[in-house]
């Protein structure tokens, strides 16, 4: 009986060894030689892995068909290889917290069930590839209820589906593709919303309306070219409307609602060349008292024109870096001069 039980323990012990989970020992990585050129390091209870210059999908894919000492790890990093379409389960059963593919070649996202197996445990996907064309279908997404940053961003990449979620707090997307703002979903999480870098080029009105929980959004370095009336229904949360670096002209009355004086808009280095009242009044109104409307870089007419915010310390205030088309504040100007001339 004593025989047994020894036996027992030490083959208890040994399956724990191998990777086996049981109360207070942390799991292990998989044999090196099972993985290669994938690399797997164990911190703490966490597992991640790092698969770099992998040649062919079919590499990918028969390392993950092998048997891990678990199924449930914390990232895998996938960079610098050559995949092509990727199928659904890419991974086979294997868990991850954190997914990213970088700096990839030949790498789609078309199917709409490629990491099912994180379903349940997805907290962050990021994919980065600035190098041939590709796509990333949002269905692949649906029901991913812990995911809470994604980051889609490379030169040719082109969107497909409707992205909704009931956790993501945070999402990048850039492309050259990406002429219009994406097809966007129920996001009631969704705080932080970075389009920097595209080529939208225009702002259809209540775009923003139904993300009631934003606080950050930046649509710099477009191809904006006006801001029309409605173009950003925003609520009163936000915090940074970033617009910079765009090809706006013209800017429409109440073509932003929601903002308060915890806001900060930037309008630096477009091409508005009239302060018109009816469309920044109101605006810097809202901003007040410690709110800030940027806008230099923009070749700003100073007649009569500006006269309202000159001669409004409070004002001027909110729009304390604009620039005059000569480089000269608006701060700097004598407000006596457009007291007596305007």
């Amino acid at each position: 009986m004593k025989v047994l039980s020894l036996l027992s323990l030490l083959l208890f012990c040994d399956l724990g060894a191998q990777g086996i989970p049981h109360r207070g020992r942390a799991v292990a990585c998989p044999d090196s030689f099972l993985i290669t050129p994938c690399v797997c390091t164990l911190n703490s209870q966490q597992i991640d892995m790092t698969c770099s210059g992998l040649s062919t999908l079919k590499s990918l894919t028969d390392i993950f068909a092998r048997i891990f000492p678990t199924n449930t790890l914390h990232s895998i990093v996938i960079q610098s290889s050559t995949l092509g379409p990727l199928p659904n389960d890419v991974f086979n059963g294997k868990s991850f917290e954190i997914i990213s593919f970088l700096n990839n070649r030949l790498t789609s996202f078309d199917n709409t069930g490629i990491f099912t197996s994180s379903k349940s445990s997805l907290t962050s996907l990021s994919v980065r590839q600035d190098a041939d064309d590709w796509t990333f279908n949002f269905a692949n997404l649906q029901g991913y209820n812990l995911l809470a940053e994604l980051e889609l961003s490379g030169y040719s990449m082109l969107l497909s589906g409707t992205l909704s979620s009931s956790s993501l707090a945070s999402l990048t997307l850039r492309s050259d593709l990406l002429l219009g703002l994406p097809s966007l979903g129920t996001l009631p999480a969704l705080s932080i919303l970075n389009l920097d870098g595209s080529y939208i080029s225009n702002l259809n009105g209540n775009s923003f309306s139904s993300l009631s929980s934003l606080s950050e959004l930046y649509l710099g370095h477009n191809k904006i070219e006006a801001l029309p009336t409605g173009a950003l229904s925003l609520t009163g949360s936000v915090t940074q409307v970033d617009l910079s670096s765009n090809l706006i002209d013209s800017v429409q009355s109440n073509w932003i609602t929601g903002v308060s004086s915890a806001t900060t808009i930037q309008l630096v280095n477009n091409y508005i060349s009239v302060l018109d009242p009816l469309s920044f009044e109101g605006v810097i109104q809202a901003l007040m008292p410690s709110g800030k409307l940027l806008l230099d870089g923009n070749p700003l007419t100073c007649g009569c024109e500006v006269a309202w915010v000159v001669t409004d310390p409070a004002y001027l205030t909110v729009a304390s870096d604009a620039r005059c088309v000569n480089g000269t504040r608006l701060t700097n100007l004598d407000p006596n001069y457009f007291v007596q001339n305007c």
